[in-house]
């Protein structure tokens, strides 16, 4: 027999409670008697070396170091870094030699680890590495972790049979016949446990994995899975895996292992003629002689990647390789992507045997969340209330169709694990659901509740107090809402597809970002605006900025991917080249968009608005526009764009020229915003502005081309920098009102009463 020693970290939790952490792994347990936690280790050490014939390194002298580090956090706002007093952090090191004799520091508590040469340089880099942990964390999480116990050093101890050790020596010689396959690839089943919550496991999809498992050993075929994003291709490859490896551990040769890597991975290194070729060579041979198994991520790229075309590409390098049968490949494509491949080089896609995933009923996948929440509740003694899985499968369900059950509720499941962990509770329910759903789209709870009715008085102020002059706009937007609301709007289409047409500068960029603001302003901490102008586009070939061609997706494409849940405005639409309308048919068609790699943004979750001057006239007055009939512009429009593409807009909504009180409400309406700038709010101050002055602005700042948009550049210029020198030269004037007037052709500033 063989031992293998481990340290263990132990602190008190309370008076009669342990919590240890094997250092150097990720196992972590609690609980009150600590002979039972360290067998409770051993034991399950023991069961993962029967299981994949190896551990991690020991570390039979290991040795507890105690160091203070001192650090002065600091809150981080948006009007800048705010110190708080320097805090001496206590940091418990474990340091010591491992088998293969280098010398190794684990920082436990910390998620840390490094290697080291020389003993003086433990402590310098203790510290380095604390400080660089300890800058990341705001000053309450600092204050959480200093309220940890003193921890002291315990050992594990595993015994192994010598046959098993040397089983495992033949793997190390293993390794050593597959040094092109490290450099380019990552080895499954792997050797530590996943980064991730939940485990890799294919629930609900054992006959699926037996199925894979016997094409690769008893058929020895290449096999492609093919489904949705999400749908579980890459955990019924990782389940394979594992398998594949326990039935072939018994061979001479060694178990057979998945290696997995990308096109563009297996050729970074290569930078002259023939020289990918040669590192592809070698890891043919390689997986040849280990009879181990090709997995390629990204796999559509095999045929772009290497040469100029699909002939000179990767795939068509290793083609005779398949032929031969001396080269297995396993990957994951979506429809779509398998269609493209087999377009491209039909001869190699003819050699690859296609599984279809298909969808787990409704049934299944809440099996699969009660075999998540049984996961997290022994692993974690986190609870996920039964009200919070049904939440989450009908949030979902209704607003994330760009990805498949079951891996779309796992994965948010365990980002509301990741925050419940972070805020120290065990108790996901209906409230924790909604807010990180809220955080991950941007959409308000009110839009989400069903038992929350939409207060349509409310809805139109807000509306109302950010659009002037544009009731026909408002009450369309409004419509908007309400229909979304009602869940009355076709989910196979983006939420809105809207033309907003109308003189320049009468509130058509306002109005949109107020609707972006609106629907999904509340959690998310990108801009929910994604903003084009397209008369950038005005030729063929800017259509690929637009779009993307080959690896590169474009401008477009990316801001989707990015916010899925967005608003999109495309400004002055007109100006774009017809091709680019053609593309935007399928999109508010069937809100998606397949670009040339057969991968699919979704558009469903976005509101299409497009911007155009169509059947705008101005008038030249001051007093201050003529208006622009509605039936005018929506004939030019309807004139401009093609019957098929016009038939798919939502709705055309008209923006009236500005008259003379609109440009006065909207003046009030620029001014008001004033008084919210630091400057103002850090001295108490505020401003009211004469009527005199008010009218001056709404004359000087309205363009009869431009509309009131040339207003702001008005303020900014004779109102700001006047109210900037008034408080440089009066720094010690604080809470008072400040009253603003127009007085022989200038801005006069004097004060007023106390504010």
């Amino acid at each position: 027999m063989e031992l293998y020693r481990y340290p263990l970290l132990c602190w008190q939790l309370t008076k009669d409670t342990v919590c240890a952490h094997l250092v150097g792994t990720e196992y972590e347990l609690v609980g009150a008697q600590l002979h039972k936690l360290q067998a409770h280790l051993a034991e399950h050490l023991q069961r993962e070396y029967a299981q994949n014939y190896f551990l991690s390194d020991s570390m039979p002298d290991a040795r507890l170091k105690k160091i203070n580090v001192s650090v002065r956090p600091a809150y981080k706002e948006e009007s800048g870094v705010f110190p708080t007093p320097t805090l001496n952090i206590p940091v418990a090191a474990v340091s010591g030699t491992t088998e293969h004799g280098y010398s190794e520091c684990y920082l436990p508590l910390l998620d840390q680890h490094f290697y080291f040469y020389k003993q003086e340089q433990l402590r310098p880099l203790i510290e380095y590495f604390a400080r660089d942990y300890f800058n990341n964390m705001t000053p309450e999480a600092l204050h959480r972790y200093l309220m940890l116990s003193e921890p002291w050093l315990e050992e594990v101890t595993v015994r192994i049979k010598k046959r098993e050790v040397r089983r495992a020596q033949r793997e190390e010689r293993q390794r050593e016949e597959t040094k092109t396959l490290q450099q380019v690839a990552d080895k499954f089943p792997r050797k530590t446990k996943s980064s991730g919550i939940a485990p890799e496991t294919a629930w609900e999809r054992s006959e699926l994995v037996e199925t894979l498992v016997d094409k690769l050993l008893e058929e020895q075929a290449s096999v492609v899975l093919i489904g949705e994003q999400g749908i579980g291709k890459t955990v019924i490859l990782l389940d394979a895996a594992r398998k594949l490896f326990a039935l072939t551990k018994e061979q001479p040769e060694g178990s057979n292992y998945f290696w997995r890597t990308t096109p563009q991975r297996m050729i970074a290194g290569a930078r002259y003629l023939g020289e990918w070729q040669e590192a592809c060579e070698e890891l043919m041979e390689e997986l040849q002689r280990t009879g181990d198994i090709l997995w390629i991520n990204d796999f559509v790229h095999l045929l772009t990647v290497g040469g100029d075309g699909q002939e000179d590409s990767i795939a068509a390098f290793m083609l005779p390789n398949l032929r031969q049968g001396s080269l297995q490949i396993v990957s994951e494509l979506t429809q779509q992507e398998w269609e493209r491949v087999r377009q491209r080089l039909p001869g190699f896609a003819a050699h690859f045997h296609a599984i279809s995933i298909p969808k787990l009923s409704k049934k299944q996948n809440f099996k699969v969340m009660a075999h998540f929440t049984n996961y997290v509740q022994k692993q974690l003694n986190i609870t996920i209330e039964e009200s919070a899985l049904n939440l989450a499968y009908r949030l979902l369900d209704r607003y994330i169709r760009y990805e498949a059950f079951p891996g779309k509720v796992i994965q948010f499941l365990t980002s509301c694990v990741n925050e419940v962990q972070a805020q120290n509770t065990t108790l996901i329910d209906n409230e924790k659901v909604l807010t990180q759903f809220v955080q991950k789209t941007g959409l308000p709870p009110f839009l989400l509740r069903d038992d929350t009715l939409l207060d349509t008085t409310v809805l139109h102020n807000y509306f109302a107090e950010r659009i002037i002059g544009q009731s026909q706009a408002i009450e369309h937007v409004c419509g908007v809402v309400t229909v979304f609301k009602a869940g009355l709007n076709d989910p196979n289409k983006p939420i809105a597809t809207l033309l907003f047409a109308g003189p320049t500068g009468v509130g058509k960029t306002a109005c949109t970002r107020a609707l972006a603001d609106y629907f999904f302003g509340q959690g998310q901490t990108l801009n929910p605006l994604i903003r084009l102008d397209m008369s950038e586009f005005q030729h063929p070939v800017q259509i690929d900025r637009l779009l993307g061609t080959g690896d590169k997706p474009g401008k477009l494409i990316r801001e989707i991917r990015e916010r899925p849940f967005s608003v999109v405005l495309l400004d002055e639409i007109e100006k774009a080249h017809p091709l680019f309308f053609d593309v935007l048919l399928n999109v508010m068609d069937e809100g998606i968009l397949v670009d040339g790699n057969g991968r699919i943004t979704d558009f469903r979750n976005v509101i299409l608005i497009m911007t155009s001057n169509l059947g705008a006239r101005q008038s030249k007055r001051i007093s201050f526009v003529n208006k622009t009939d509605d039936n005018e512009i929506s004939s030019a429009v309807r004139n401009f764009f093609r019957p098929e593409f016009f038939n798919r807009i939502d709705q055309v909504v008209t923006f009236k020229a500005l008259d003379a009180a609109t440009v006065t409400n909207i003046t009030r309406k620029e001014l008001q915003l004033l008084t919210k700038r630091e400057g103002f709010q850090e001295r108490g101050l505020s401003l009211t502005f004469t009527p005199t002055l008010i009218e001056h602005l709404a004359q000087a700042g309205f363009d009869p081309e431009y509309g009131a948009r040339p207003l702001q550049r008005t303020i900014e210029r004779l109102v700001v920098a006047k109210l900037a020198e008034f408080l440089l030269q009066h720094i010690e004037i604080n809470g008072i009102k400040l009253v603003v007037d127009w007085v022989n052709q200038g801005v006069f500033v004097s004060t007023g009463v106390k504010a």
